[in-house]
């Protein structure tokens, strides 16, 4: 006995039409209801994200890793200059101090250099006798500056030091290379967000960034102008002649009157002091005085005795 077929849900009859449009058009309805609120999440987790990184990125932390060994990306730091930082110090011991200043700008000028401090110590009668100068020339041009300098009188005093600052150079230039990239890319975020929320968490990202920027710049130019210019400490001294004043023939007249009776003085003390322990050990002198007559006498007393014994026999 054969059993009657099953209906198929697949099968399409004229009456089932109207159903299948009520569901579908329902699952359509609800499906596409819930598309904008996906979306509105995903493009709101991205831009955290994206947000989080370059935060990241524009950290002290993570802008030292591309650089943490001083060798930036691409580059090896064995294979450039030495970038120097190179300082001099000279002393010249002269006579005419004024005319070696004088002598000192027109060097400075030649060198095409700057003056950067000067320190004039003067006498009494406005003589120059020490003199401080501080100077900076282009490094290409410090051995003939100093040649010249020595040449205008005796040296006393030299020194030359260098350091190198080449890894801290690219390390500076990696780290602002990142921070350029972060602040595109903010810019980039700020540009495609809609939301003043994220508009304003971006902003002060982006300010953040924009002063690492700014610092590491003039950390950058400061240390490339002492690179590219040398600085010079020089002092220039003059030899000093003491003059004592003549005194006033009475003061004169004074002082040395004073002198002698203090010299009558402490002569007539120190005779006093000499009484004194000639008459304290005076016992002791009388008893040596009177050991040492004794002595004699026995002594010269001998001879006479001798011979006297001989003239009897006789």
């Amino acid at each position: 006995m054969t059993p009657p077929p099953l209906p198929s849900l697949c099968s399409f009859s004229p009456r089932r039409l109207p159903l299948w449009g009520l569901v579908l058009g329902t699952t359509l309805t609800v499906g596409c209801a819930d598309v904008p609120e996906i979306v509105l999440r995903q493009d709101t987790t991205t831009r955290d994200a994206e947000i989080a990184v370059l935060s990241d990125a524009a950290s002290p932390q993570s802008n030292q890793t591309p650089a943490a060994n001083g060798v930036a990306p691409g580059h090896d730091i064995d294979q450039l200059p030495p970038q120097l930082v190179q300082r001099a110090s000279l002393g010249l011991l002269l006579t005419d101090i004024d005319a070696a200043v004088e002598q000192v700008q027109a060097t400075i000028q030649a060198a095409q250099g700057n003056l950067l401090t000067l320190q004039d110590q003067r006498s009494a009668e406005g003589v120059a006798q020490q003199v401080s100068i501080t100077l900076r020339v282009p490094q290409t041009e410090l051995d003939s500056t100093l040649q010249r300098l020595r040449a205008l009188g005796t040296v006393q005093q030299q020194s030359i030091t260098a350091a190198d600052v080449s890894s801290q150079l690219v390390d500076l230039e990696a780290r602002l290379k990142n921070l350029r990239q972060a602040e595109t890319a903010l810019l980039e975020i700020m540009a495609r967000s809609g939301e003043i929320a994220h508009v304003l968490e971006v902003a002060r990202e982006l300010s953040s960034v924009r002063e690492s920027i700014e610092r590491l710049a003039a950390q950058q130019q400061n240390l490339e102008r002492q690179v590219a210019f040398a600085q010079i400490q020089l002092s220039l001294e003059s030899p000093v002649t003491v003059i004592t004043p003549l005194r006033p023939v009475r003061e004169t007249l004074d002082n040395t009157w004073q002198m002698a009776t203090q010299s009558v003085r402490a002569f007539t003390v120190s005779g006093l002091k000499i009484t004194l322990w000639i008459l304290a050990y005076s016992p002791y002198w009388l008893l040596l005085l009177t050991m040492g007559y004794g002595g004699y006498r026995l002594w010269s007393s001998r001879p006479s005795q001798a011979l006297a014994p001989e003239a009897d026999r006789h």
